[in-house]
């Protein structure tokens, strides 16, 4: 029997605060498989992930035992030889991909980028066998979806001839046909091409099918409780949507992304709007934030017509219209704590006093399921589920009047998932928010949203009301349709 490509032995990692991390873990990974790292929202995946690519983040520390990564103590190894291994042996597909893809590069040097000299696939064949159109290659990162990117990081790490692939979250925003073509995609590799894989995800169905083997890392208690914030600005003129959109277009090069939308967000309503990756929602979500500067059409909030692009946005306006992202990671700064990046709207809402709003980050961040210790840790030491509550806590800090979440959720264990979603259908009820939720779980979405809108290559083609005993119907019927 051939030695297992990774091999964990009683890991123990702590914070800088002596807290502990990764107590005791100890688990193989062999070659020829996909093994899963599952745990609750930050129980310390990626941490794991991380180390076996030795690299740890600056906050945490090594206490004892070891990884053995192809028979190299990795978190021993002399910087040399470890980027040897890691560029041409370990590939690691990050949570946050986007983050990861050089925006000034298009597709196409990127998938050539780490490629050896011989041998080496052309893009068009590393984007089909991700499911992407050879089409792609000449667009940059920042004109990708979200589940867009996370397949380019994808197909970029298959550009090199690693012998051990680790993706942390790679069904993420993805939706259901694309998930299956990433697992596709996993499994060739482990069955053919003899690689190890590691994979994390909450999507346990996918794991179950997917998995030869499991790493289990202890599940923390997550609990939440109603937001006691002062009470939200008045909203003005009953009887108006909250947000009203007319003739939504955007354009890139010779590529229409949207094509003439119609969207209506009602105060104190939900709203799922769904659709395949690429098709279009998350550059809808930007055009409503104010972020794509391609965006034309009109819109309007509380009946009164705003610009298009939030530089043109009053500072009340871009308050009241919140996107909290699929990658947190990059609206999270990373040289401020927790306390200061949630209390900054804060203060901007005139709580000035500091014990109050210390206080009413303490709520914002129990509403959310993470505790008082995290408010002195800064993005870097959060995993990628807590810097996505983060970022949940610091748009709510603003209350809203619309409130845009994009995979809010893809990242979360299923009980974490619940209770943000509790939390933001309160937040819908008690402060009239009109909540936008773009998501590929239709569960999710029958369970939390009053009515559901489809895009389908940038064009609205659906758009009805989900009824409480029929939601799950109307949805198969709007995506079969």
């Amino acid at each position: 029997m051939s030695t297992p490509a990774i091999v964990v032995d009683a890991l123990t990692l702590a914070n800088i605060n002596g807290d502990t991390v990764l107590r005791d873990i100890s688990g193989n990974v062999p070659h020829g498989a996909v093994t899963a790292v599952r745990g609750a929202s930050g129980s310390g995946k990626t941490t794991l992930m991380q180390a076996a690519v030795g690299h740890l983040p600056p906050a945490i520390r090594h206490r004892a035992g070891s990884i053995s990564v192809l028979d190299h103590d990795i978190l021993a190894l002399d910087p040399r030889r470890l980027r040897e291994l890691r560029r041409t042996r370990i590939a690691f597909v990050g949570q946050d991909p986007g983050s990861a893809l050089n925006p000034t590069m298009r597709v196409r040097a990127l998938l050539t980028e780490l490629a050896p000299d011989d041998g080496a696939p052309e893009p068009a064949e590393l984007l089909a066998r991700v499911g992407l159109s050879g089409e792609l290659a000449g667009r940059r990162a920042g004109e990708l979806s979200g589940g867009q990117q996370r397949r380019v990081a994808l197909a970029r790490a298959l550009s090199r001839d690693a012998r051990i692939l680790l993706v942390d979250e790679p069904f993420a925003g993805l939706d259901p046909a694309a998930r299956q073509d990433i697992a596709r995609v996993l499994r060739e590799l482990a069955d053919h091409d003899d690689m190890a894989i590691v994979l994390s995800g909450h999507q346990h169905e996918q794991l179950d099918a997917l998995a030869d083997n499991d790493i289990h890392l202890d599940r923390r208690a997550i609990g939440h409780s109603a937001i006691r914030c002062s009470p939200a600005d008045p909203v003005a003129k009953e009887g108006v949507s909250a947000l009203s959109c007319r003739g939504i277009g955007v354009r890139r090069g010779e590529s229409t992304v949207l094509s003439d939308i119609d969207f209506d967000a009602d105060r104190g309503g939900a709203i799922a709007v769904i659709g395949e990756s690429g098709a279009g929602k998350t550059t809808l979500a930007r055009v409503l934030a104010g972020l794509e500067p391609r965006a034309t059409g009109s819109i309007r909030l509380d009946g009164t017509a705003i610009p298009l692009t939030a530089p043109r946005r009053t500072e009340s306006v871009c308050r009241g219209i919140q996107l909290v992202p699929q990658d947190p990671s990059s609206t999270l700064n990373p040289r401020r704590i927790v306390a200061e990046i949630i209390g900054r709207p804060l203060a901007r809402r005139g709580l000035r006093n500091r014990a109050d709003r210390e206080r009413a980050v303490e709520e914002l961040l129990d509403a959310v399921g993470l505790s008082r210790d995290h408010m002195h840790r800064r993005p870097a030491e959060l995993s990628g589920g807590q810097r996505q509550r983060v970022s949940i806590a610091r748009a709510l800090a603003h209350q809203p009047r619309v409130l845009i979440c994009d995979e809010v959720t893809s990242a979360l264990d299923p009980a974490t998932a619940t209770a943000i979603m509790d939390v933001l259908r309160e937040t819908t009820t008690t402060h009239g928010t009109a909540l936008i939720i773009i998501s590929h779980d239709h569960e999710l979405v029958a369970r939390y949203c009053d009515r559901a809108v489809e895009l389908r290559g940038g064009v609205l083609t659906a758009s009805r009301p989900l009824g409480e005993m029929t939601a799950q119907q109307e949805l198969r019927r709007i995506t079969a349709g």
